[in-house]
């Protein structure tokens, strides 16, 4: 795990792409490549992994599907895979991205005062909201992640006031690095496959398998927010039906 405060190099595209507008209800749908080779997890983007993984269009406005002009999160990400791990990298365009917590810390509420990136991750085809798993990972490299059973279940009140999400003794095993510039940072991620099994999916994806994710940017407790697949009112960033689509090719 890394913090490395320097130029995102070549990996850092000029901008984010093209923006789409997705206030049709449509889901959308990477078409992810294996990776010839595992990437270096240093937050630079710079090997072959990434000029050929999935990309996303930009991240839309969470409620309304619509392009996030005006946004300080601007955001999209790049995915492939091997037989053990998903790779992911996360670029966002927060030039004030900041975050008070430690990488090492343990479980910190990146939600409540980072500028963080989110993935929510369902094994298998289901929408139904069983067996599924979130992460946030903050511009720092501090990670809090969880699983569910179900949809925002459980939430366990504590003595102390708060609360626990989820199932968080889980540890996702999560190898990641951020890098930032003067124009935002990049959150790139291993993430391995064993560490993502339910009672319905027990190994790791197969060329014509299909998973369900949806990703998210944000910062100012959440305040600025946008998703790879928008919510359209449907329910928070955990509605799994409403999670894009990952076609795992060959």
């Amino acid at each position: 795990m890394l913090f490395v405060a320097l130029s995102l190099g070549c990996g850092r595209g000029q901008q984010l792409g093209d923006e789409v507008d997705l206030s049709d209800g449509a889901l959308p749908v990477l078409r992810v490549p294996r990776a010839p080779s595992p990437p270096t997890i240093d937050g630079k983007l710079e090997e072959p992994v990434w000029r050929a993984a999935a990309r996303t269009a930009p991240f839309v406005q969470p409620r309304s599907g619509k392009p996030a002009r005006g946004s300080a999160v601007p955001a999209a990400l790049r995915v492939a895979y091997d037989d053990t791990h998903l790779f992911v990298a996360v670029e966002v365009l927060d030039a004030q991205a900041t975050s008070p917590f430690r990488p090492d810390e343990e479980d910190p509420q990146l939600w409540s005062r980072a500028s963080a990136v989110e993935l929510m991750i369902a094994p298998g085809p289901f929408d139904d909201n069983r067996d599924y798993f979130e992460l946030q990972i903050d511009v720092r490299g501090a990670v809090w992640d969880t699983r569910f059973d179900d949809y925002n279940t459980p939430i366990t009140s504590l003595p102390d006031g708060g609360k626990r999400f989820g199932h968080q003794d889980w540890r996702s095993g999560v190898e990641r690095a951020t890098t930032k510039d003067a124009r935002g940072y990049v959150v790139e991620l291993a993430l391995p496959f064993a560490s993502l099994r339910t009672r319905r999916v027990a190994s790791a994806p197969k060329p014509g398998d299909i998973w369900r994710m949806n990703a998210y940017s944000f910062r100012d407790g959440q305040r600025d927010s946008l998703a790879w697949s928008p919510t359209l009112g449907q329910g928070n960033f955990h509605k799994a039906s409403r999670f894009g689509k990952l076609h795992f090719e060959r």
